[in-house]
This record gives structure tokens, C-alpha cells and sequence, in this order.
């Protein structure tokens, strides 16, 4: 049986199809593939990374991996079946972590002070890995930077502002969202009266309003 353990906002979740329903949370394959599905919808119409999802997606690859594995003791007509399932699985994991890297590289310096300044406590939007890419990469253009422009220019102008040369996300971009559950007494816009929020309601708004919401996993995007 396909099981891991990640620490989510300081809480041991276990993804299986069986355990203990006081400590852990139970999800079957099928689960935690709509769950993957959901997060790539909204990695891809979110303006910023949202929170690592790598445990979710290592886990499906394994499943894959242990699923292509058995393939000699299936019949053809099964093979088939699931090879077209692995690939399905498989584009969305390499789309979600394309659509991840995109982010890192645009907003590389402001991804990296935001994981900085977290605390202990705080969900963090790179995984390990990123935080590697994301360091490389910035370290690597920055050197290009030097060696191809800057070095070759008066001294005055050899030191970059790294406020001024910060790519900031837009988070004040419209988006959609689609209710998950009832939410009450949300400040979607600071001018108006909080509103209440039904299930399967689609609304627009702000992404920085509603971003809690998002990754509280009340709401998703469309």
C-alpha cells in the first residue's frame, strides 16, 4: 500500500487508503489524484506560488512508477488502459511543476526573501528543491548580468537597487473562484460590508483577499 507522511502547518497528515481516522487523513489513488488536479488548476490561475505540493506529487509518480512495474502481469487490454492513465498523470505533475519554475524564474529574488523571513510556523511556498533552483538561478543571472553589462559600465552604475530590480507579483489580479464549503463574513473588498460566501458559488475578486481562503483550501480557482 502507497503511504507517506508530510508536516502540513504543524500536523503529521498521512495520505492512505487506511489508518487511524482521529490522527490521520485518509485519501484513496483516486483522491489524490483530484486533489493534484485541483492544485495545478490553481498553481496555474494563481499570479504567485501557492504552497508546495511536492509530497502529492511524489507520491502519485511512486504509484505510477509501482503501477508500470506490474504491467508484464496484465493483460494488453489493461496495459493500455493504464499507460493512457500514466500519462495523464504524469502531464499534469510535469505542467504543475513547468508552471511552478515559471513563477521562481520571474519573481526569483521575492520568492527567495519571502521563504527567508518565515518562521518556524509558517507554510512555506518552495519546497526544498525550488529553494536550491531558485538560489542557482538567481545567483547564475546575476553573475551573467555582471559579466555581460555591468562590469562594463561606469562604476556609479555597477550596483543594482534591489528593491527597484525586485519583480513583484501582481496579487491585486482579478481572479475566479469557485465556494468549497460556506464561508461567512469575508472582506473581499475593504470599501464594502463583509459578504458570505455559499458552497458552489462562482465569484470575482482580488487574489490578495481571498488568497487565505485558497490555501485554507475553502475555495478554488476557475
Amino acid at each position: 500500500k502507497q503511504r507517506y507522511q508530510r508536516r502540513v502547518r504543524g500536523m503529521d497528515v498521512s495520505l492512505d487508503d487506511i489508518g487511524n481516522e482521529d490522527e490521520y487523513e485518509q485519501l484513496t489513488a483516486a483522491q489524490v489524484l483530484e486533489r493534484l488536479e485541483e492544485y495545478w488548476v490553481n498553481e496555474r490561475l494563481s499570479p504567485y506560488l501557492l504552497e508546495t505540493q511536492q509530497e502529492v506529487v511524489d507520491c502519485l509518480l511512486e504509484q505510477c512508477q509501482t503501477v508500470e512495474e506490474n504491467f508484464p502481469q496484465a493483460s494488453a487490454f489493461a496495459v493500455g488502459i493504464h499507460q493512457l492513465e500514466i500519462q495523464r498523470i504524469k502531464y499534469m505533475v510535469t505542467d504543475y511543476v513547468r508552471t511552478r519554475l515559471k513563477k521562481i524564474e520571474k519573481h526569483t529574488e521575492y520568492a527567495l526573501e519571502e521563504e527567508l523571513v518565515k518562521d518556524d510556523q509558517s507554510v512555506p511556498h518552495l519546497s526544498p528543491a525550488e529553494f536550491v533552483y531558485a538560489r542557482e538561478f538567481h545567483r547564475n543571472t546575476q553573475n551573467h548580468l555582471s559579466e555581460m553589462a555591468l562590469k562594463h559600465m561606469p562604476s556609479a552604475f555597477q550596483n543594482l537597487d534591489k528593491q527597484k530590480s525586485m519583480t513583484v507579483p501582481n496579487l491585486n489580479t482579478f481572479i475566479f473562484f469557485k465556494v468549497k464549503e460556506d464561508v461567512n463574513d469575508v472582506q473581499i473588498d475593504p470599501r464594502e460590508t463583509p459578504v458570505d460566501l455559499s458552497k458552489d458559488e462562482i465569484h470575482i475578486s482580488k487574489y490578495l483577499p481571498i488568497a487565505p481562503l485558497l490555501e485554507q483550501s475553502k475555495i478554488k480557482l476557475v
